[in-house]
């Protein structure tokens, strides 16, 4: 279609252009999740708004573009999609553990959702340190760095959405400095129930991009030495180690070392 849509709606056609389930239901949450902003009142309140597949409003593209359709909708609580033209691809039982994914950039109205995110994470980290830190994360915090990040465009975080749930996050921090301006740092989390389906692994790939097209030339990623599955997975993308701090963390009296691991983002 030669019809644009509006762009509020573009991380929602990303989620359905992904989506190889032949019908499924997602919550008014979800979707807003997905989108990182709130659908309009008339989503609330009109069953029209879902069923419409005419001009003006262009946001039904997001998902018959990529061949569904809204087939019930409960309003203000979830709405069910269904592919016009069925797959035979898979079989039912693989088709249903499918797992649908985005990834996007942070927006204002995911500041609360962020810090619940990560504190969901750390809950199931290893390493207590990690979660004395979380605490100290504010909404109002999270939004002012995001203003900054917008002046200086070398920060950012990206989010994983799972079938409209966060499931992990890429941050990426650098410098206000002119002579390292080129690099930045590397965090990456992803909840325990969601690891070992692709979510880190994009999450890299995506931070990757992002940075080049941002003007940054190299990522530094800090690791604790103890933490072999992290140490693995950036070894296996082509992380160098490139030296050790030693004694680095200090935890209830236990100090830790800190790998420091780098890679030139090529052209």
């Amino acid at each position: 279609m030669t019809k644009k849509m509006e762009k509020k709606y573009i991380p929602l056609a990303e989620f359905f252009q992904n989506a190889t389930q032949n019908e499924f239901t997602l919550t008014y949450n979800a979707i807003e999740n997905i989108m990182g902003q709130g659908l309009p009142n008339a989503a609330y309140l009109n069953l029209s708004w879902w069923k419409k597949t005419k001009p003006p409003l262009t946001h039904y593209l997001s998902w018959f573009n990529s061949n569904y359709n809204v087939i019930d909708v409960q309003l203000g609580r979830t709405v069910t999609f269904s592919r016009l033209q069925a797959t035979n691809e898979q079989s039912e039982g693989e088709a249903s553990s499918k797992h649908t994914f985005i990834i996007r950039s942070i927006e204002t109205d995911d500041a609360r959702a962020f810090i619940n995110l990560k504190e969901a994470i750390y809950a199931k980290c290893n390493f207590d340190y990690c979660k004395e830190y979380n605490q100290n994360l504010t909404v109002q915090s999270i939004r002012k760095q995001m203003a900054e990040w917008r002046k200086q465009k070398n920060s950012t975080i990206l989010l994983c959405i799972l079938n409209g749930e966060f499931a992990g996050y890429a941050y990426i921090k650098g410098h206000d400095a002119p002579h390292i301006k080129h690099v930045a740092s590397l965090c990456i989390g992803v909840v325990a129930e969601h690891e070992r389906i692709g979510i880190g692994t994009a999450l890299l790939q995506q931070s990757e991009k992002w940075a080049k097209r941002n003007g940054i030339e190299r990522l530094d990623v800090a690791i604790m030495s103890q933490d072999e599955k992290a140490i693995s997975f950036f070894e296996k993308y082509g992380y160098e180690v490139e030296g050790t701090k030693k004694q680095a963390i200090k935890f209830n009296n236990h100090y830790y070392d800190e790998l420091l691991f780098g890679k030139l983002l090529a052209e």
